[in-house]
């Protein structure tokens, strides 16, 4: 059986895998759950979360970001160092861990006061962060790792791709280094492709 990547219709926290999935040209079967369905799905899964990866042996797993690593690992796209590996770990828990719960409450929040008051806390922290990789930790020319592309560089791509243009948000053009990451994503084919065939979700 193919490997089996579950998640709900959305970008969310599963498509930093499906970018790595994409990138490797993996063949795995991408399965959205439908949030009517959540309810009954939950207690099958093995945290009560999702996303969950179910392996071609029918072994379970959940936790997006192990799963993203997982991949990554195995997709040689973790870094070629142990140094590499902390810096790529190092950006990918910021995006996943800080800056994404920030930005997912002001996207569900309905109130329109609240949500200012939110984004107006979580813009400098972000911007904030932002600028700390650009000046410090973007080690390539085209890539956060100096070795080549890596899945900090998907992270960063799906955060500034996905996440900042639902909240409103933009990357500040004189964060050039980054921007440069961004862009050289962007281009990948099989990345361009998976975006103009993946379904189009708000997040």
């Amino acid at each position: 059986m193919a490997i089996k990547f579950e998640y709900f219709d959305l970008k969310g926290l599963g498509e930093l895998t499906r970018y790595i999935l994409a990138y490797a040209g993996a063949d795995y079967e991408d399965v959205r759950i439908a949030m009517d369905l959540w309810p009954s799905k939950k207690p099958q899964t093995p945290f009560g979360s999702m996303p969950v990866l179910t392996l071609e042996n029918g072994n379970e797993y959940a936790q997006g970001t192990a799963i993203a690593r997982f991949f990554a690992n195995k997709y040689s796209l973790a870094g070629t160092t142990d140094e590499e590996r902390l810096l790529a770990d190092m950006i990918v828990e910021n995006f996943r861990t800080d800056a994404w719960p920030l930005l997912l409450k002001i996207f569900l929040e309905k109130d329109d006061q609240k949500k200012l008051e939110l984004s107006n806390d979580a813009r400098p922290k972000v911007c904030d962060w932002l600028k700390r990789i650009n000046d410090g930790y973007v080690k390539g020319t085209k890539s956060v790792l100096g070795s080549g592309i890596s899945w900090a560089d998907f992270a960063l791509f799906n955060f500034v791709n996905d996440m900042l243009p639902a909240v409103n948000m933009k990357l500040d053009p004189e964060l050039t280094r980054l921007q440069a990451v961004v862009d050289s994503v962007k281009a990948i084919p099989q990345i361009s492709a998976w975006i103009e065939k993946r379904n189009d979700t708000p997040v």
